[in-house]
């Protein structure tokens, strides 16, 4: 899987979304732009144009200029959502938090771009085409794969330095990620497993997202994530500890699963997607 969209996307800037008089979800307008200087006052940011989206978010997203430093416009995203993304890395609500189960307290990964690894990990492949509009197909499942190996960092296309760089930033021990990486082969269900032992050796915490986001910076996906925080700063999506080397996994959550359950026909891997 090419990555190359870093350069394309110079800002990756999030803000949170909130209904409008109208009822319609409009970003929080930030005081001062990502140009700025630590220390400058006076920007002027505006909307310039709304993007439509038929997936994704599903909504319209605020594009905005600051009239003191028309540099780019950059479009705010809401949180969850990345650059060129169809399908959300985590699920939130548009104000912000991470949305987890109820019951387990886990992060909810039906209908993210995880969601694919999931299925995977327990032998189940999309089908090959789809009579709606739904992403779930089976080339859409061989991207996510890629896409989740990359991020979690057990892609074969990715080097020591950066398998270490992604382990410090998802705060996971870099030999997991090592550990994992070997299990990645042409078998879907392998690759799926693999994205599995990370995922579940992720501390789930109020950092939990900023850490995927920072890990896919390190991965070369995206530019590096910042986010408004109203009312007066932007926050670069980092680990919340200060980066080294990561502790082993607390033993107070259950060892990760050999294969996660779903309610879905299962059948013999289809072909290896591209790397």
């Amino acid at each position: 899987m090419p990555r190359t969209r870093r350069a394309s996307t110079p800002i990756f800037a999030m803000a949170p979304y909130e209904p409008d008089e109208q009822g319609q979800l409009r970003a929080v307008l930030p005081a001062r732009c990502p140009f700025a200087s630590p220390d400058e006052d006076g920007c002027r940011l505006g909307v310039h144009h709304r993007r439509r989206r038929k997936t994704g978010p599903c909504f319209p997203l605020d594009v905005v200029r600051c009239a003191t430093h028309p540099v780019h416009s950059f479009t705010l995203y809401p949180a969850g959502h990345f650059p060129y993304g169809r399908t959300a890395l985590a699920r939130c609500s548009v104000a912000g938090p991470l949305l987890t189960d109820a019951e387990t307290g886990e992060p909810v990964w039906d209908g993210t771009i995880l969601e694919a690894a999931q299925h995977a990990d327990s032998g189940v492949r999309w089908p090959p085409h789809s009579a709606t509009v739904a992403p779930a197909v089976r080339r859409t499942q061989g991207r996510h794969l890629a896409l989740a190996g990359l991020l979690l960092g057990v892609h074969p296309d990715l080097d020591d330095g950066e398998r270490e760089r992604i382990a410090t930033r998802l705060r996971v021990p870099t030999m997991t990620l090592r550990s994992a990486a070997s299990l990645w082969s042409a078998s879907w269900s392998l690759r799926g497993a693999a994205i599995a032992l990370v995922l579940a050796a992720l501390a789930v915490d109020g950092s939990l997202l900023d850490r995927l986001l920072s890990a896919g910076y390190a991965a070369g996906l995206w530019a590096r994530p910042r986010r408004w925080e109203p009312p007066h700063r932007w926050v670069v999506a980092r680990s919340a500890e200060p980066e080294r080397p990561a502790p082993a996994p607390s033993s107070s959550r259950d060892p990760p699963p050999t294969s996660w359950r779903v309610a879905a026909m299962s059948g013999p891997d289809p072909p290896s997607p591209p790397p």
